[in-house]
């Protein structure tokens, strides 16, 4: 036998094997979350108000606060992360032209614990505020603009 003729059979045996291995590393993956459901939410600043002056609170939760600087209304369309990454929940807003609009973390997570981070997407013209809202204690939190301020980032959030 040739070496050319070898070389062709080394080829064609790892051409082969190739095809046999791709199909197992396709099966490899881990398996896609199922899509979650987006929710509209339609709380506006009176009902932020009541939340804020809640003097017995006995839960921790997060209020992300949407605030439309346009003159056109707004949706904001967020996604919720644990800490691990997994996927919690889907929430949607209509905020009106120079409105506010906010939604609650337990409101992504559908009323369980969770902590984790919070990505919306949103015309540049909405700015994003998040508030901790505990017992006895009220802070802000920390938000990112991205990308023009279409990407708002909460990097942590929780409820339980």
């Amino acid at each position: 036998m040739t070496s050319r003729t070898k070389t062709i059979r080394k080829g064609a045996l790892g051409i082969l094997l190739l095809g046999l291995l791709v199909p197992t590393l396709g099966s490899a993956q881990v398996a896609v979350a199922p899509e979650l459901e987006e929710v509209e939410i339609t709380r506006d600043a009176a009902a932020l108000r009541t939340e804020i002056d809640v003097a017995d609170r006995d839960l921790v939760d997060t209020a992300l606060v949407f605030s439309n600087l346009g003159r056109n209304q707004a949706r904001v369309a967020c996604r919720a992360s644990d800490a691990d990454g997994n996927p919690v929940g889907r929430i949607y807003i209509r905020v009106p032209a120079g409105g506010l609009r906010y939604a609650l973390a337990s409101d992504l997570s559908n009323d369980q614990d969770f902590a984790g981070s919070v990505i919306c997407r949103a015309n540049p013209r909405v700015r994003g505020s998040a508030v901790l809202l505990a017992p006895l204690a009220m802070t802000d939190l920390s938000v990112q603009h991205l990308r023009r301020g279409s990407l708002i980032i909460i990097p942590v959030a929780a409820t339980y």
